[in-house]
């Protein structure tokens, strides 16, 4: 069962306060001058399109591109908004009238305009110009430990000193933003170093909850319309005593294993020191050896035995 606490009431608060600005900023048809926004190769964004919800509730949901007279369908409304094998998703809150599109590992080929669709009828424009950058634009992956601290390095454009950095998760096929304030997030930091044009986020604690996939981005000041995704990165978390415990029992193993080969080594020296034994340890029974075996006269007789058969000449008694 989920428990309310203060600090996550707070950030719920604050995520539909956002979510409120956003509406109000986005809202708009047709008509109005397509948004412009910026992508860099190897990165990705997230697009939002906000329909009345009287009249959006119950249509289909859409993204196409635009192509000469007609626009092409990339996507449509799917439960989930992080899809790994698909570069284009699209998830609708019906409660609030407003479409996420992510679009990942963008192309040079990407650029151009883009409408989202209700219901067959387009209602907002995007046009996407994107970019090269070297700095950016990869997927990396990166080891924390329980009980630790882990920082997460992501770089950034110079162009995107001024945007407001933030990072997010993939959490139920959803990428949450995190709000870095002491009451929703105590454990989370983030420090924007802009000599370096690197921002960093440090947490704190590590559990195994923190394990998942995120992205560094930014929005602009004056446009919070769309988010920029840098760079993605896989965390994965993993407990230190347990990889300890492992590596102990592998090098015990090891050290058996070379002893018992050593051990086997000595033994065939030591057999080999035999003079009954051949070069490789084994007896020669091709060789003779004699046996003695008395008979009633008292006599003896030595004969050759052979591999498999004893020849022997006695005598029988001549009476009872």
């Amino acid at each position: 069962m989920y428990r309310f606490t203060r600090a996550s009431v707070l950030s719920a608060v604050m995520k539909k306060t956002l979510l409120f600005v956003t509406i109000c900023l986005i809202k708009g048809h047709m008509g109005d001058a397509a948004d412009a926004m910026t992508g860099i190769t190897g990165g990705s964004v997230i697009i939002k399109c906000v329909h009345e919800p009287e009249t959006a509730k119950e249509s289909a949901k859409s993204f196409c591109k635009v192509s000469g007279i007609e626009c092409t369908t990339l996507t449509e409304e799917q439960h989930d908004l992080w899809i790994p094998e698909e570069r284009f998703s699209l998830t609708y809150n019906r409660s609030l009238g407003l479409i996420s599109v992510l679009i990942r590992n963008l192309r040079e080929n990407d650029s151009g305009v883009y409408r989202c669709v209700a219901d067959g009828q387009p209602f907002h424009e995007v046009k996407l110009d994107v970019e090269q950058e070297s700095c950016c634009g990869t997927s990396e992956e990166q080891t924390a430990h329980l009980r630790e601290t882990a920082v997460i390095r992501c770089k950034y454009p110079e162009k995107y000193k001024s945007y407001v950095k933030e990072l997010y998760k993939v959490q139920n096929g959803s990428l949450l933003p995190y709000f870095f304030t002491r009451e929703s997030n105590p454990r989370f930091s983030l420090d924007d170093r802009k000599l370096e044009n690197v921002f960093t986020v440090t947490i704190a604690s590590v559990n195994g909850r923190d394990d998942g996939v995120y992205f560094c981005g930014a929005i602009d000041p004056e446009n919070i319309r769309h988010s920029l995704l840098f760079t993605e990165i896989q965390l994965h978390v993993s407990d230190l005593r347990v990889i300890i415990i492992v590596c102990v029992c592998l090098i015990l193993l090891l050290a058996g294993g070379l002893s018992l080969f050593w051990l086997k080594r000595r033994c065939k020296k030591t057999k080999g020191s035999d003079p009954r034994s051949t070069e490789d340890g084994e007896e020669d029974v091709s060789s003779a050896y004699y046996a003695t075996i008395p008979d009633s006269g008292n006599t003896s007789v030595q004969k050759p035995i052979g591999l498999n058969t004893l020849y022997v000449t006695t005598r029988l008694p001549l009476s009872q």
